[in-house]
């Protein structure tokens, strides 16, 4: 099993993020988001700690960096180490520049900008800097004109890491096909609320990417309508995932009949709702689900215990499964016997890891290994 722990690191108090990545083994992951509440000493000996064989990422608010907080994060970061920063439009572009070109092709980095916030040319600065293993990342991209989108992915080409993500209630006709027709190489484009639009442009988005272009599309399970994703995934090609949020919303029925769409080739992906779920609704969904079909289940702190270990004995170690526990409400002792009962292929999420107590956070992690 993987097991991953995610802090805020404006709520931490104690050194229990130290001991955890202390701890960690092969199979555990640690994210810190809003890093920049750390001094750089701190993130220069948590980094530290984690070295070349601890897997760290730490993700930073771009409003809120001061200067030289970036580059001091690049300087010390490890082999799997990844730094990224949010709101990147915000960040003096003299700042975000330094730590892209100290990230080189060696060490890990992102930037996300807001499409409706852009400011002057920084996003094709940033893009024209980047190295080998950072990513420059574009959100609610729908609102960039076609012609500025159309020379970023110039920009782009086929060797820079570059992906845009776009609401589907918002889109222009077109504008996605354009963009998927001149994505390069290493370009990804994704929809968020696909299910707005019709099946005639969900066909039409699907055709331009075809077997080569990266494409990921997610539908939102409540508002779906009958046969738009079984449609979506006989149509979808080798390179596209699709994906569906708040799964239990729709019918037992329903949910097989999409997996068996997706069958044992599409990239396929689906989120229920620990707190709604119907009795054995995932478990089934477990048994039918593809090779290339993974499930998630959100609060699953809120599904007892008796149903979260049949959930993950029906998982085994062949089935994809994660499951996401909420570190600030857990109860009893579900998330240890969650642990100690996943199969090689199952994920545990822990957010808001810093309420969780260190006495269990050590033992999940040793469990893990």
């Amino acid at each position: 099993m993987k097991l991953s722990l995610s802090y805020d690191a404006s709520r931490l108090t104690r050194d229990y993020l130290e001991q955890a990545i202390s701890a960690a083994g092969s199979n555990t992951s640690i994210s810190i988001r809003t890093t920049q509440f750390f001094s750089n000493a701190t993130v220069e000996k948590l980094f530290s700690l984690a070295g070349d064989t601890k897997s760290l990422s730490a993700d930073y608010n771009g409003a809120q960096i001061d200067d030289g907080d970036l580059q001091s994060a690049v300087r010390a970061a490890g082999d799997k180490t990844s730094i990224s920063v949010n709101t990147a439009q915000t960040t003096r572009i003299s700042y975000l520049l330094d730590a892209i070109g100290l990230a080189g092709d060696q060490k890990s980095f992102s930037a996300t900008f807001n499409g409706a916030q852009p400011t002057g040319n920084n996003l094709e600065r940033a893009i024209k800097a980047s190295g080998q293993k950072t990513r420059i990342s574009i959100n609610t991209a729908q609102y960039l004109n076609i012609t500025h989108l159309l020379s970023l992915l110039g920009v782009a080409g086929n060797n820079k890491n570059l992906s845009a993500d776009f609401n589907g209630a918002q889109l222009n006709a077109g504008m996605l096909q354009e963009a998927l027709n001149a994505a390069g190489d290493n370009t990804s484009l994704s929809i968020n609320t696909t299910q707005a639009l019709s099946e005639q442009r969900i066909n039409s988005i699907l055709q331009a990417a075809g077997d080569t272009k990266a494409l990921s599309a997610d539908f939102n399970g409540a508002q779906l309508d009958t046969g738009m994703l079984q449609g979506a995934l006989r149509a979808s090609g080798n390179n596209t995932s699709l994906s569906v949020n708040t799964t239990q919303a729709l019918p037992v029925q329903r949910i097989l009949n999409i997996f068996q769409a997706a069958g044992n080739i599409k990239l396929f992906s689906a989120d229920f709702n620990g707190s709604q779920l119907d009795s054995n609704m995932l478990q089934e969904a477990l048994r039918a689900a593809g090779n290339n079909t993974s499930l998630s289940v959100n609060t699953a702190g809120d599904i007892s215990v008796s149903t979260l270990l049949d959930i993950i004995s029906a998982a085994g170690n062949n089935k994809k499964l994660t499951a996401v526990f909420d570190g600030s409400s857990l109860t009893s002792d579900h998330l240890q016997q969650a642990v100690n009962a996943a199969g090689n292929n199952t994920r545990i999420i822990v957010t808001n890891a810093y309420s969780t107590p260190i006495d269990t956070i050590l033992d999940i992690i040793s469990s893990a290994g």
